[in-house]
């Protein structure tokens, strides 16, 4: 008799219910031509329209293994990624796929804003430009206005898209590089630590952005701040040198976490 795990594996759904977007299986991840072992058999499926968190001290290998899911750890010399990430049921490391689309369908947003040295709207429209997404000016200035709205940044630069993209704050440049990720109509968007750069009211519009996205995208965050990943995930995996050591609902990892490793991080022990 299949287990309740086997039958959510074989129909893309996890353990409560939920559809997959991302399915892990056995990743492991080497640097330095093997020297280095980062990641160690992750196996993990990531919800859709639902925020999944990896937590853990710094080093564990939580953005490492984030990157795996785009591929863009392709860019490091010397770094192989084995096992299988899924999209759909779709493997990210096909080697038909073509990446760029790959990155097309996975947004990411990293740590340190990185709007390009361009106007607010051409930052939001490279995008759809190089995909092909917008027919039209119109429809490409469509495309602009709906992303800013969604990274609720709209009403603070209408009446300056001629503006350079580098000349806004600190938080507002970072919901300007969550609009131009949204633009280019992913599925699922990659943040890593994306509030560590940021102040505490900054923070918390992108953290209430973050719940709002999540309605139609799947998000996996890594943060190193324990207090955001229980106010915005519903999901937590928690790393420790290159394993997976606990994944689950997040409230559950929090207040009664199953592994001792975990209790020990959570109420602080190291880290």
């Amino acid at each position: 008799m299949s287990s309740i795990a086997d039958i959510a594996k074989s129909s893309q759904l996890d353990v409560d219910g939920h559809d997959v977007k991302v399915e892990c299986r056995d990743v492991h991840v080497y640097y330095g031509n093997g020297a280095a072992h980062a990641i160690k058999g992750i196996d993990m499926n990531i919800r859709e329209k639902a925020v999944t968190s990896f937590i853990g001290p710094s080093g564990c290998g939580k953005s490492t293994f984030l990157r795996c899911i785009n591929r863009m750890n392709d860019t490091i010399d010397g770094c192989e990624v084995t096992g299988n990430i899924s999209i759909d049921g779709e493997n990210v490391y096909d080697k038909t796929l073509d990446v760029v689309q790959l990155r097309r369908r996975i947004g990411m947003v990293f740590q340190k804003p990185n709007p390009f040295p361009k106007s607010i709207f051409d930052n939001i429209a490279y995008g759809p430009r190089i995909h092909g997404l917008a027919n039209s000016k119109d429809e490409l200035t469509e495309i602009v206005e709906s992303s800013l709205k969604r990274a609720g940044i709209w009403n603070e630069v209408k009446d300056r898209l001629d503006a350079s993209g580098t000349g806004l704050s600190g938080g507002q440049q970072q919901r300007l590089c969550i609009a131009r990720a949204i633009a280019a109509d992913p599925e699922v968007i990659l943040m890593d630590e994306p509030c560590s750069a940021l102040d505490p009211i900054a923070t918390g519009i992108v953290e209430e952005l973050i719940e709002e996205l999540r309605e139609k995208y799947c998000i996996i965050i890594v943060t190193h701040s324990m207090q955001q990943a229980a106010r915005v995930s519903q999901k937590t995996g928690f790393f420790h040198l290159g394993d997976l050591i606990e994944f689950g609902d997040t409230e559950q990892i929090f207040t009664n976490p199953v592994e001792q490793k975990t209790q020990d991080y959570i109420s602080g022990r190291y880290g």
